[in-house]
């Protein structure tokens, strides 16, 4: 009797432990899966908020779009119509989610540029340029327009160390790019060798299938002011 009391004993001590590890664990479990549930609502609700600001950011974009487009053919700067565009193209580069607010500073830097506003669409471009968060190719659209913007301001090397960087990133953009090294190559005070580079990089440029038509017609230009009609 003693034997099978002990052994009733040691059968209650192990159940009790069992059920106690149980619920320390389920504890645990509760605890984790309450923990996700709250990160799951709190992510879903971000993305909820971003979602919603990314299209009131895009309705007003459009907007922008919208009243630009009923100026075409009239002065950059005409009327209230231009002026809010404005307005609303310079509040979402600011301040619009990502995506949105590269576009319109884009956008906003060509007003700029079309009203001899140089510094501000430069600003504008080095900001997007610099934006670590915007889509690749834009910051490479940026830095490619703020060196053709400095052509006949910024010192030669750093022209051409910008337009190197764009060659090395490479992409769609390395025509372009090309061709900015082959106009400095041409610059007054260049030597014989700067011309046979700047040939060099023309006939790359013609023969890219990145290149545009009107791309490799101004290619060939260059190349007949060379002496070869490319």
């Amino acid at each position: 009797m003693a034997d099978d009391l002990f052994q009733e004993l040691e059968e209650e001590q192990r159940l009790a432990k069992m059920r106690s590890v149980g619920l320390r664990v389920g504890v645990v479990v509760l605890c984790v899966l309450i923990v996700a549930g709250i990160g799951g609502g709190v992510w879903g609700w971000k993305q909820h908020q971003l979602h919603t600001a990314q299209a009131q950011a895009s309705n007003r974009y459009f907007e922008a779009m919208s009243l630009l487009g009923a100026l075409s053919g009239k002065p950059v700067t005409e009327g209230a119509a231009h002026q809010k565009a404005e307005g609303i193209l310079q509040e979402l580069a600011q301040s619009a989610p990502e995506g949105v607010r590269s576009y319109a500073a884009m956008y906003l830097a060509e007003l700029k540029l079309q009203e001899h506003d140089t510094a501000s669409a430069l600003r504008l471009w080095s900001a997007v340029a610099e934006d670590k968060k915007a889509d690749t190719s834009l910051r490479s659209m940026a830095q490619y327009r703020g060196l053709n913007a400095r052509m006949d301001t910024a010192p030669r090397d750093e022209l051409r160390a910008g337009y190197q960087a764009l060659v090395q990133e490479g992409g769609s953009w390395v025509p372009l790019a090309k061709e900015g090294l082959a106009v400095l190559d041409l610059a007054p005070g260049s030597t014989k060798t700067d011309h046979e580079e700047a040939r060099r990089l023309l006939q790359q440029v013609q023969s890219s299938p990145d290149s545009t038509e009107g791309l490799r017609q101004r290619a060939g230009m260059l190349l007949q002011t060379l002496g070869e009609a490319g």
